[in-house]
């Protein structure tokens, strides 16, 4: 079987920046097995999966070397890229994921959006071992199901931080998040998370989840911008809708080709 493989710059829009994602469109559903395979072959900790479902339908999966992975969102924002340009002149696209749920993507002037629920942060007292793991202490910290949350004064603060990663590991969630308001940007990121594979995040979409319920209401505004303050940098722009939010950016093609696999 031939599948065609993208990889994709997600967050950016140029090469070298942002967070880049495998994308694998298969003709037909393959066994799980397989498609780990693909992802250790191909070095991803999280690949994107797209096939045809029934009903005219566009199921999403995604797989890390290791089997069965509950998705990324920048993988998303990749498939979505992949999706839609696929669909001359569509603008939206509603994938179905593993659970039947759906998850939608369209188009925002020459960026890509996808809606996510709220992941909404609640105050916990963890200024001083946050401060400890980060080097700096926060004046303010908060806890999700995603990881712990540390608020800075300005972007330097963030920017110049020198996180002890084991000390980070050892927190009871996959990921510590860092964030301030911003200078060029209205608030600025960094997320560390060797829990899950990376010391720091390149760019990530789930933590705004977290931040964008957060800044809204300090800010008292919908629509943010946020700057990612990795080595790699990205901008994600969130805009919230009811219950969700909606977390897009720049996308580009990297790389495009076709794998040969095995039938079963």
């Amino acid at each position: 079987m031939q599948a065609r493989v993208h990889q994709v710059v997600t967050f950016a829009s140029e090469p070298f920046h942002g967070n880049p994602a495998f994308v694998l469109s298969l003709p037909r559903a393959v066994p799980e097995p397989v498609l780990s395979a693909v992802a250790a072959e191909l070095r991803e900790g999280v690949l994107a999966v797209l096939w045809s479902a029934e009903g005219g339908q566009t199921a999403l999966r995604f797989f890390s070397p290791e089997g069965a992975h509950s998705g990324a969102g920048h993988a998303t924002l990749a498939a979505a890229h992949v999706e839609l340009a696929q669909r001359a002149g569509g603008e939206t696209v509603a994938f179905v994921l593993a659970d039947g749920t759906q998850r939608t993507a369209a188009r925002d002037g020459d960026r890509i959006a996808v809606s996510w629920p709220l992941m909404p942060g609640v105050p916990v007292e963890r200024r001083q071992d946050l401060g400890a793991a980060l080097g700096r202490e926060p004046i303010e910290t908060l806890v999700a199901p995603f990881g712990y949350v540390g608020v800075y004064g300005n972007p330097v603060e963030v920017r110049e931080l020198r996180p002890d990663m084991t000390a980070i590991a050892r927190f009871d969630r996959g990921a510590i998040i860092a964030t301030a308001p911003g200078d060029s940007s209205d608030i600025v990121i960094r997320v560390f998370a060797p829990k899950l594979g990376l010391p720091e995040d390149p760019v990530c979409g789930t933590a705004h989840r977290i931040l964008a319920p957060y800044w809204a209401a300090r800010l008292k505004r919908d629509d943010l911008h946020s700057r990612q303050l990795s080595a790699r940098g990205g901008d994600l722009y969130c805009r919230i809708e009811d219950d969700g939010v909606m977390i897009g950016g720049q996308t580009r093609t990297f790389l495009q080709g076709v794998i040969e696999l095995p039938d079963r």
